[in-house]
């Protein structure tokens, strides 16, 4: 049986208490003073953990600019071809840069198919020439956010590891993504494996890993410009953005994001790669985030955003991933 506390308290009579109030157990009594030293008490804020970023893949876009004069006749015809066929601004080369988990060192980021390359599509930090080949400045970059979109896109990638680029016969293929013979785009061959320049393999892989982001024409219809076109479309940065940032952030972090973006693009080298994975990661997503901001329209349907400011964040995002790529990651061997 449960003890009880039969004496009045202090200050109450005896006789008032007896008839008055109930009986308390000790357990209880013992329970409420417990809680009242713990109520007087600060307690203890410990550091919120940060969540971790939303999955990204970027389509990284090579600008088109003077043919080299050591081009072979090949280079230079397609080179020509994608740079006079396509809608402003010309591009001549887009591919797949894909989010790596931090823990895991065989995660390749940059992934695409190359005239010339003959084990066709592949993952491309292997090759010798990579870091020089993404150091240009001609490099711009558009965010692609879905949800599980690294998992979903580097699975597919893997898949068509191996496809090979369309045969100088055909043209590369590249006639089907110009007007009028991309009114027949939707007849070419779409499958796995199945020949596409780097275009093609890009709306390939995007369009059977996100279906949600709706690309409105077969793969094969697209080329370099009508791809980056359509996926920087203002629409597209919006609907990014307004899951990116729903809520308005403190300014003391955006402050922090800038820093980091800043260092990510600005610092040495060695500075770089002495970044923290987490705060390298953290800096492309805050640039990221800065082309979808430029991208929007700034006061609704009727205005357009401001293209040099867009153009400058696409390109300092492709900055970004390649100094996180080449610097962060292969000079500390993650």
């Amino acid at each position: 049986m449960l003890e009880t506390v039969t004496e009045a308290p202090a200050g109450v009579a005896s006789e008032d208490w007896a008839g008055d109030m109930p009986a308390v157990p000790n357990w209880l009594m013992a329970y409420r003073k417990s809680m009242s030293s713990i109520s007087n008490e600060e307690s203890p804020v410990s550091p919120s953990q940060s969540e971790p970023l939303p999955p990204m893949v970027v389509l990284m876009v090579m600008k088109a600019d003077a043919t080299s004069n050591h081009a072979t006749w090949g280079e230079a015809l397609i080179d020509r071809t994608v740079q006079f066929g396509q809608p402003y601004p010309a591009a001549t080369h887009v591919e797949l840069w894909v989010g790596d988990q931090p823990a895991d060192k065989l995660e390749d980021n940059h992934f695409s198919t190359y005239l010339g390359a003959p084990d066709g599509a592949s993952w491309t930090s292997g090759m010798g020439d990579s870091k020089q080949f993404y150091s240009s400045s001609a490099w711009s970059a558009v965010p692609i956010f879905s949800v599980g979109a690294e998992r979903r896109v580097r699975a597919e990638c893997n898949l068509h590891c191996g496809t090979p680029y369309p045969p100088a016969a055909l043209l590369w293929q590249y006639p089907w993504s110009i007007w009028p013979l991309r009114a027949f785009s939707s007849f070419v061959d779409d499958r796995i494996s199945a020949p596409a320049h780097c275009a093609a393999l890009s709306a390939r892989i995007l369009r059977a890993a996100l279906p949600e982001i709706a690309l409105p024409r077969p793969s094969h219809w697209y080329g370099p410009s009508s791809l980056y076109l359509e996926m920087s479309s203002p629409d597209r940065m919006e609907r990014a953005l307004a899951v990116q940032r729903p809520v308005v952030r403190s300014q003391p972090e955006e402050e922090h994001d800038e820093e980091l973006a800043d260092a990510l693009t600005l610092n040495s080298d060695d500075d770089v790669a002495a970044m923290s994975a987490a705060d390298a990661r953290q800096a492309v997503h805050a640039l990221a985030v800065q082309v979808l901001r430029t991208g929007s329209r700034p006061h609704g349907r009727n205005s357009i955003p401001d293209q040099d400011a867009f153009r400058a964040a696409q390109e300092r995002l492709a900055r970004g991933v390649t100094r996180y790529t080449w610097l962060n990651r292969k000079l500390n061997g993650r």
